[in-house]
């Protein structure tokens, strides 16, 4: 006679809840990982910058790399990721000049111009502008913990940028300008990726994003072609690894880990970006900050978590 046991509902919820709550703590550190790697980008645009490369040009070949890399693969194994709609054209259209390709060429801009810290921060001032928008054509309601929030992030950011030193403040404006720019068409991608999220894969996002940016920027990849054959390999390998690690990798490991966590906790996870390019900026880079930078750097990021944790935030 065989005997059965059953399991207890209690013994299969505790079994349950551990291998939940280990998933998301994979997933927390998926994204801890992708966000330590976007925090390399910064560093490698100056290394690439040291042998003459312009931004415009590491851009455009960053983009034309990563989307052939996908490509191919894509092309060979899973054609079906390659349709879109009719209807989608022009929002794919935008993704990939404004949202990939502008973007990334004003980031770059800026860190070539300013500091790589400063360029993150001023950067990750995206979910303000978001917040802003979200409630300007949104309609969203506009909460004291978003006043605060973004009060802190603009209040942070003017610490960091040094606007209180108007001679320093004149000299660096158009990195300022820039890194400010590439945070504002961030929101672009942003609110075209959440929407078209519910019809495409991450894959396809990537392929389009990419590859209509590698368009967009080719003229500027082909003027500089007689500049590239004099392109040495260190900075080859350069080019390839922004493509292929901050950009490709990074992305596809943070958009895994947030089947595993909810994507308000993965967003704040994300600020260890910043974090990062500080400590790297400062440790390989050698770049140094005022106290009333570093202070400004600390309200920035203060402001960005409340901004993405007001929704478990009492009011």
């Amino acid at each position: 006679m065989v005997r059965i046991h059953k399991t207890s509902p209690s013994v299969f919820y505790v079994k349950t809840t551990f291998q939940l709550s280990m998933k998301r703590n994979y997933g927390y550190l998926l994204i801890a990982v992708a966000s330590a790697i976007w925090g390399t980008m910064g560093i490698l645009g100056k290394l690439a910058f040291a042998y003459g490369i312009s931004p415009a040009t590491l851009i455009a070949l960053r983009v034309l790399i990563s989307s052939s890399t996908i490509l191919i693969p894509i092309t060979l194994f899973k054609r079906e990721l390659l349709r879109i709609q009719r209807k989608d054209g022009i929002k794919f259209l935008m993704l990939g000049v404004f949202g990939t390709a502008l973007v990334r060429i004003a980031y770059f801009y800026a860190v070539d111009l300013t500091t790589v810290t400063m360029t993150t921060v001023l950067f990750y001032t995206h979910p303000a502008f978001i917040a802003i928008c979200a409630s300007m054509f949104l309609r969203e309601k506009v909460t004291k913990w978003t006043i605060l929030a973004i009060t802190l992030t603009f209040l942070g950011v003017a610490f960091a940028v040094k606007a209180y030193e108007s001679s320093w403040l004149s000299t660096n404006i158009l990195g300022i300008v820039s890194g400010l720019l590439s945070s504002i068409m961030f929101v672009t991608y942003f609110l075209i990726t959440k929407n078209l999220r519910n019809h495409y894969t991450n894959w396809t996002l990537i392929l389009y994003g990419d590859g209509i940016g590698a368009l967009a920027t080719l003229p500027i990849a082909l003027f500089a072609v007689p500049e590239m054959l004099s392109y040495p390999q260190e900075l080859w390998f350069i080019i390839f690894t922004i493509a292929w690690i901050p950009s490709l990798a990074a992305y596809l490991i943070y958009s895994y880990a947030l089947k595993h966590v909810e994507s308000a906790k993965g967003s704040v996870m994300a600020v260890m970006e910043p974090l990062s390019a500080t400590i790297l900026s400062t440790t390989l880079l050698g770049e140094k900050f005022e106290p009333l930078q570093v202070l400004g750097i600390t309200l920035a990021l203060t402001g960005v978590v409340l901004l993405f944790y007001k929704p478990t935030l009492k009011k």
